[in-house]
Protein backbone atom coordinates (compact mmCIF):
# COMPACT_ATOMS: atom_id res chain seq x y z
CA UNK A 1 0.00 0.00 0.00
CA UNK A 2 2.77 2.46 -0.14
CA UNK A 3 3.06 2.71 -4.00
CA UNK A 4 0.30 4.79 -6.11
CA UNK A 5 -1.87 2.80 -8.71
CA UNK A 6 -0.95 4.99 -11.64
CA UNK A 7 2.28 6.65 -10.88
CA UNK A 8 0.57 9.55 -9.84
CA UNK A 9 -0.07 11.16 -6.33
CA UNK A 10 -0.43 8.49 -3.34
CA UNK A 11 -4.28 8.19 -2.55
CA UNK A 12 -4.62 6.66 1.01
CA UNK A 13 -6.76 4.12 1.59
CA UNK A 14 -9.47 4.55 4.13
CA UNK A 15 -11.12 2.13 7.06
CA UNK A 16 -14.65 3.79 7.85
CA UNK A 17 -15.70 2.26 11.54
CA UNK A 18 -19.33 3.11 12.98
CA UNK A 19 -22.27 1.24 14.31
CA UNK A 20 -25.27 0.39 12.26
CA UNK A 21 -26.71 3.01 10.32
CA UNK A 22 -23.95 5.29 10.74
CA UNK A 23 -23.34 5.52 6.97
CA UNK A 24 -20.13 3.10 6.35
CA UNK A 25 -21.64 1.39 3.26
CA UNK A 26 -23.38 5.01 1.46
CA UNK A 27 -20.23 6.94 2.54
CA UNK A 28 -17.66 4.27 1.95
CA UNK A 29 -19.53 3.85 -2.12
CA UNK A 30 -19.62 7.57 -2.44
CA UNK A 31 -16.23 8.14 -1.47
CA UNK A 32 -14.70 5.29 -3.77
CA UNK A 33 -16.63 6.54 -6.67
CA UNK A 34 -15.32 10.41 -5.67
CA UNK A 35 -11.54 8.70 -5.82
CA UNK A 36 -11.79 6.29 -8.29
CA UNK A 37 -10.96 3.50 -6.07
CA UNK A 38 -12.72 0.32 -5.01
CA UNK A 39 -15.62 0.51 -2.60
CA UNK A 40 -15.24 -2.84 -0.41
CA UNK A 41 -18.23 -3.37 2.49
CA UNK A 42 -17.39 -5.76 5.14
CA UNK A 43 -21.07 -7.14 5.30
CA UNK A 44 -21.45 -7.88 1.93
CA UNK A 45 -18.03 -9.55 1.74
CA UNK A 46 -19.15 -11.90 4.93
CA UNK A 47 -22.88 -12.55 3.32
CA UNK A 48 -20.72 -13.78 0.48
CA UNK A 49 -18.25 -16.17 2.48
CA UNK A 50 -21.43 -17.21 4.14
CA UNK A 51 -23.32 -17.94 1.02
CA UNK A 52 -26.48 -16.23 2.69
CA UNK A 53 -28.11 -12.89 1.90
CA UNK A 54 -26.98 -9.89 3.49
CA UNK A 55 -30.05 -8.57 5.71
CA UNK A 56 -30.86 -11.80 6.93
CA UNK A 57 -27.01 -13.13 7.55
CA UNK A 58 -26.33 -12.58 11.25
CA UNK A 59 -30.02 -14.78 11.69
CA UNK A 60 -29.47 -17.64 9.54
CA UNK A 61 -25.88 -18.93 10.73
CA UNK A 62 -26.22 -16.98 14.15
CA UNK A 63 -24.51 -14.54 15.96
CA UNK A 64 -21.32 -16.77 17.30
CA UNK A 65 -20.71 -18.36 13.88
CA UNK A 66 -21.32 -14.76 12.19
CA UNK A 67 -18.51 -12.91 14.39
CA UNK A 68 -15.62 -15.31 13.71
CA UNK A 69 -16.37 -15.39 9.99
CA UNK A 70 -17.05 -11.40 10.20
CA UNK A 71 -13.23 -11.06 12.20
CA UNK A 72 -11.60 -13.34 9.59
CA UNK A 73 -12.75 -11.71 6.21
CA UNK A 74 -11.95 -8.39 8.06
CA UNK A 75 -8.22 -9.08 8.71
CA UNK A 76 -8.15 -10.92 5.33
CA UNK A 77 -9.49 -7.19 4.09
CA UNK A 78 -7.22 -4.86 6.37
CA UNK A 79 -4.49 -7.06 5.24
CA UNK A 80 -4.75 -7.20 1.56
CA UNK A 81 -6.18 -3.18 1.44
CA UNK A 82 -4.35 -1.44 -1.57
CA UNK A 83 -4.33 2.73 -1.93
CA UNK A 84 -7.28 4.37 -2.82
CA UNK A 85 -9.65 1.28 -1.44
CA UNK A 86 -12.19 2.45 0.85
CA UNK A 87 -13.56 -0.57 3.61
CA UNK A 88 -16.49 -0.30 5.50
CA UNK A 89 -15.65 -2.06 8.27
CA UNK A 90 -18.86 -1.22 10.58
CA UNK A 91 -18.09 -1.87 14.47
CA UNK A 92 -19.05 -5.46 15.05
CA UNK A 93 -15.87 -6.76 15.10
CA UNK A 94 -13.87 -4.23 16.54
CA UNK A 95 -13.50 -6.23 20.01
CA UNK A 96 -11.62 -9.44 18.58
CA UNK A 97 -7.56 -8.58 19.13
CA UNK A 98 -6.61 -9.92 15.90
CA UNK A 99 -8.74 -7.14 13.95
CA UNK A 100 -7.30 -4.86 16.20
CA UNK A 101 -4.04 -5.97 14.85
CA UNK A 102 -4.79 -5.97 11.19
CA UNK A 103 -5.97 -2.37 12.10
CA UNK A 104 -3.26 -1.35 13.83
CA UNK A 105 -1.15 -2.52 10.33
CA UNK A 106 -3.14 -0.88 8.01
CA UNK A 107 -2.51 2.05 9.76
CA UNK A 108 1.40 1.52 9.86
CA UNK A 109 0.99 1.01 5.90
CA UNK A 110 -0.65 4.47 5.44
CA UNK A 111 -4.43 4.01 5.63
CA UNK A 112 -6.43 6.66 7.68
CA UNK A 113 -9.05 5.31 10.06
CA UNK A 114 -12.15 7.29 9.86
CA UNK A 115 -15.13 6.94 12.75
CA UNK A 116 -18.47 7.61 11.63
CA UNK A 117 -21.31 8.62 14.48
CA UNK A 118 -24.76 10.07 14.66
CA UNK A 119 -27.46 10.70 16.75
CA UNK A 120 -28.84 8.11 18.79
CA UNK A 121 -32.76 8.76 17.59
CA UNK A 122 -31.33 8.94 13.65
CA UNK A 123 -29.74 5.51 14.58
CA UNK A 124 -32.57 4.58 15.68
CA UNK A 125 -34.84 5.63 12.43
CA UNK A 126 -32.03 4.11 10.31
CA UNK A 127 -31.98 0.97 11.41
CA UNK A 128 -36.14 0.90 11.87
CA UNK A 129 -36.71 1.39 15.34
CA UNK A 130 -39.06 3.81 15.41
CA UNK A 131 -41.93 2.52 15.32
CA UNK A 132 -44.43 1.36 17.57
CA UNK A 133 -43.68 -2.32 18.75
CA UNK A 134 -45.52 -5.03 21.32
CA UNK A 135 -44.41 -4.92 24.73
CA UNK A 136 -43.53 -8.34 24.68
CA UNK A 137 -40.10 -7.13 22.68
CA UNK A 138 -38.68 -5.42 25.86
CA UNK A 139 -36.77 -2.32 25.68
CA UNK A 140 -35.75 -2.58 22.36
CA UNK A 141 -34.37 1.18 22.17
CA UNK A 142 -32.46 0.36 25.28
CA UNK A 143 -30.82 -2.37 24.48
CA UNK A 144 -30.06 -0.63 20.75
CA UNK A 145 -28.51 2.59 22.58
CA UNK A 146 -26.37 0.40 25.09
CA UNK A 147 -24.88 -1.13 21.92
CA UNK A 148 -24.68 2.05 20.22
CA UNK A 149 -22.59 3.51 22.84
CA UNK A 150 -20.49 0.47 23.56
CA UNK A 151 -19.59 0.41 19.89
CA UNK A 152 -19.35 4.48 19.59
CA UNK A 153 -16.59 4.64 22.25
CA UNK A 154 -14.49 1.81 20.31
CA UNK A 155 -14.94 3.60 17.03
CA UNK A 156 -13.89 6.99 18.19
CA UNK A 157 -10.78 5.59 20.18
CA UNK A 158 -9.23 3.36 17.07
CA UNK A 159 -10.00 6.22 14.59
CA UNK A 160 -8.00 9.30 13.37
CA UNK A 161 -10.47 11.29 13.15
CA UNK A 162 -14.57 11.02 14.19
CA UNK A 163 -17.78 12.57 11.49
CA UNK A 164 -21.17 13.04 13.17
CA UNK A 165 -23.27 12.19 9.91
CA UNK A 166 -26.70 12.82 11.45
CA UNK A 167 -27.33 15.60 9.14
CA UNK A 168 -25.17 15.27 6.61
CA UNK A 169 -25.59 13.11 3.41
CA UNK A 170 -23.04 10.23 2.30
CA UNK A 171 -22.46 12.63 -0.84
CA UNK A 172 -21.21 15.29 1.92
CA UNK A 173 -19.35 13.29 4.12
CA UNK A 174 -17.76 11.46 1.14
CA UNK A 175 -16.65 15.11 0.16
CA UNK A 176 -14.99 15.87 3.22
CA UNK A 177 -13.38 12.85 3.17
CA UNK A 178 -12.23 13.26 -0.53
CA UNK A 179 -9.20 15.29 0.28
CA UNK A 180 -7.51 13.13 3.51
CA UNK A 181 -3.86 14.21 4.73
CA UNK A 182 -1.36 11.63 4.30
CA UNK A 183 0.63 10.76 7.60
CA UNK A 184 -0.75 9.49 10.80
CA UNK A 185 -1.72 12.58 12.66
CA UNK A 186 -5.39 12.89 14.01
CA UNK A 187 -7.47 14.18 11.26
CA UNK A 188 -7.83 17.91 12.45
CA UNK A 189 -11.51 19.67 12.32
CA UNK A 190 -13.10 16.24 11.36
Amino acid sequence: MNQPRDGGERTVAVILLGSPGSGCTSVGAALAAQRGGRSIDLAQRVAQHLGVAEASALVAVGEERYREVEAAVAVQTLQALEDGDVVALGSGCLGRAEVGAALAGARQRGARVVALTASVRRLAYRNGLDAPRSVALGNVNHVFTQMLHERDAQCQALADGVIDTTHTSAQEVAQALSSLPQGRDRLAGV
